[in-house]
């Protein structure tokens, strides 16, 4: 089915659009730069369908999740780069509750879209999953609601502490965001959940919302970036000279593979930040972009109709033929200093910066060889896009 489906997608006469039928309820598939971009660059097309009700109960109306003017506002207001600003301890037994809720939660959602039998609230129930859901997001949510209560109380500690001048209160600031950072940053920046906090006290968030952006960005950045850093171990394994570029790079950067990492060596990354950005085009963490078509739209030769859903697939403009010499070969010379094309996305910068240090550290230490070839562990489009076998390597540790 693959086959047939990449055959038809690559063909030159190809319109960048497929109808496909989800029982009664029609979809367009939308699989095209040129077609894509109608549907992406409009300012109106941006409600999310009915199969997106089942995140809500978990991030209510978040960006992820909300739409029309209520999008266009937090889309605004979260703009800038941030981390979130807090350490939830994540070898720690609490988050690694946190971590299981997460991926039993996902799994979920994604069985639910994909059986309109469990829509109805009643058979959800019924069934068992919606009690098992409800356990498991008591779990995700009181870590977020902690996080949130302590970095509250960060932030009084250091309002009220009438011994400090205005100087030490913002070493102790540089203190706290190093050690939760783990990296010495050159220029500060406001962390993520500071931005919500410094909204509401403007009277522009209430607690709710907070909650549901906090849930929003901890459930995205989580399991959308684990995702991205297994697949490039994964696809690393599978080239050794790509493999030892990398390690020839961190070599030149990092002394010993225990050397403290700065801001500045994360920046000389060249080559790994490379890897990660070609693991990404092939593949797409979000493997599936949903829009409700809300007033009929021309796209090419085509009418979309008012009440249709279109699907974006980043996975098939990814390996589209006319942009990427041997798309389905990793190649990180895809994204050399002269290849450089792409849209900012809110995030980007600090979740690259994120793997860049957790990878940076890993290659450096680790050497990995594939257990199993891509080709026999195909992906799973679910939530988030993750191989049906797992990431199967071996790791050795690597001589001093």
């Amino acid at each position: 089915m693959e086959k047939e489906f990449r055959v038809y997608t690559e063909s030159p006469s190809s319109p960048g659009l497929m109808r496909l039928w989800l029982g009664p309820k029609p979809i367009i598939l939308v699989y095209k730069p040129e077609t894509i971009k109608v549907i992406l660059e409009s300012p109106t097309l941006i409600t999310k369908p009915m199969e997106y009700n089942a995140l809500r109960q978990w991030v209510g109306v978040g960006l992820l999740t909300s739409t029309g003017e209520a999008w266009h506002t937090r889309r605004k207001m979260l703009t800038p780069e941030s981390a979130m600003g807090i350490n939830l301890g994540a070898q720690k037994g609490f988050s690694q509750e946190y971590c299981e809720a997460v991926r039993r939660m996902s799994e979920m959602i994604f069985m639910r879209i994909r059986a309109p039998w469990l829509w109805p609230k009643s058979l959800w129930y019924l069934s068992g999953y919606g009690s098992e859901f409800d356990e498991n997001l008591k779990i995700a949510q009181s870590v977020t609601k902690r996080v949130i209560i302590e970095r509250k109380q960060e932030r009084e500690r250091i309002r009220n502490d009438d011994s400090s001048s205005e100087s030490s209160k913002e070493s102790i600031k540089e203190i706290w965001e190093e050690e939760n950072l783990g990296i010495k940053a050159k220029h500060k920046r406001s962390a993520f959940l500071d931005l919500l906090l410094d909204m509401q006290e403007e009277n522009k968030l209430t607690d709710t919302m907070i909650l549901n952006e906090v849930d929003t960005f901890m459930f995205e950045g989580h399991d959308t970036v684990s995702s991205s850093m297994g697949y490039t171990v994964y696809m690393i394994s599978q080239k050794p000279e790509i493999q030892e570029k990398i390690y020839e790079e961190l070599k030149g950067i990092m002394e010993t593979s225990d050397a403290e990492i700065t801001h500045e060596d994360v920046g000389r990354m060249k080559y790994l930040e490379q890897c990660i950005k070609e693991t990404m085009r092939m593949f797409p963490t979000v493997p599936l972009i949903a829009r409700v078509i809300e007033e009929d739209t021309v796209v090419g030769d085509f009418i979309l109709p008012k009440g249709v859903t279109a699907l974006v697939a980043p996975f098939a403009v990814h390996r589209d033929r006319r942009f990427f010499d041997n798309p389905d070969n990793f190649d990180p010379e895809h994204f050399s200093s002269e290849n450089y094309p792409f849209n900012f996305i809110l995030g980007q910068k600090f979740a690259t910066m994120e793997q860049k240090l957790i990878l940076g550290r890993f290659f450096r230490r680790y050497k990995v060889t594939a257990a199993l070839h891509e080709l026999e562990n195909r992906g799973l489009p679910e939530l988030i896009l993750k191989p049906a076998k797992g990431f199967p390597v071996r790791i050795e540790r690597r001589p001093e």
